[in-house]
């Protein structure tokens, strides 16, 4: 596993790769548009690098603009707008700028499908079959609810980040990826507390109902 990490860090594929790649499964899972997903893989991936304060390797792009920064800032504290500034719309629960030809943008610069497979795409075939990892990607996402894949905190700490440093390296290893039995024991239970504060909400309903 660390002589793959090795090798992967040397030709460049890490996190912002990941990122877009489960970007775009997530997308593609919910909404099953191929061009938009790639689109928005390859523009969260640029936001979120921007967020950590770095660029992708090689592909700078242009200054946030004020919103932007704005909207950067609230992704660092976990916080949402309750609404989209003008010329945002939301897009899987964060405000997302669109470009002229319907995809998605950021820094004044519309993210295309071929942008995916050049910064995403090409870089994983350096290591394996981009089919394979796009496969690999969707069969993972899959894994997870529907109400994770829409938030994009949830998505952020429960698809993402346990397997932004190693989904390469257990693709290559194991032919797929498979989330942490600790990460979905831990949803079980969280999906048991809602149902169960639910339940007795709804018996709080009933019983003053009655009265």
């Amino acid at each position: 596993m660390e002589s793959i990490k090795k090798k992967l860090k040397a030709i460049g594929v890490g996190r912002f790769q990941v990122m877009a790649l489960l970007q775009a499964a997530r997308y593609y899972v919910l909404k099953g548009d191929l061009g938009k997903a790639k689109s928005f893989g390859l523009n969260r991936a640029i936001f979120y690098a921007w967020a950590k304060y770095y660029g992708p390797a090689r592909n700078p792009v242009a200054r946030l603009s004020r919103v932007e920064e704005i909207l950067r800032r609230q992704a660092l504290r976990g916080l949402k707008s309750s609404k989209c500034p003008e010329d945002y719309i939301d897009v899987l629960g964060e405000c997302i700028k669109t470009g002229p030809r319907g995809y998605y943008s950021i820094g004044e610069q519309e993210q295309l499908p071929i942008d995916f497979d050049h910064q995403v795409l090409r870089k994983i075939k350096l290591i394996t079959d981009p089919g394979k990892a796009w496969e690999a990607a969707i069969e993972y996402v899959s894994r997870f609810p529907k109400r994770v894949l829409e938030n994009p905190s949830l998505f952020y700490k429960y698809v993402y980040e346990p397997v932004r440093d190693t989904f390469f390296a257990e693709l290559i290893l194991r032919g797929r990826v498979e989330p942490p039995r600790e990460v979905l024991e831990r949803l079980e239970s969280l999906d048991k507390m809602v149902e169960e504060s639910r339940r007795k909400q709804k018996s709080i309903t009933d019983f003053f109902g009655r009265a």
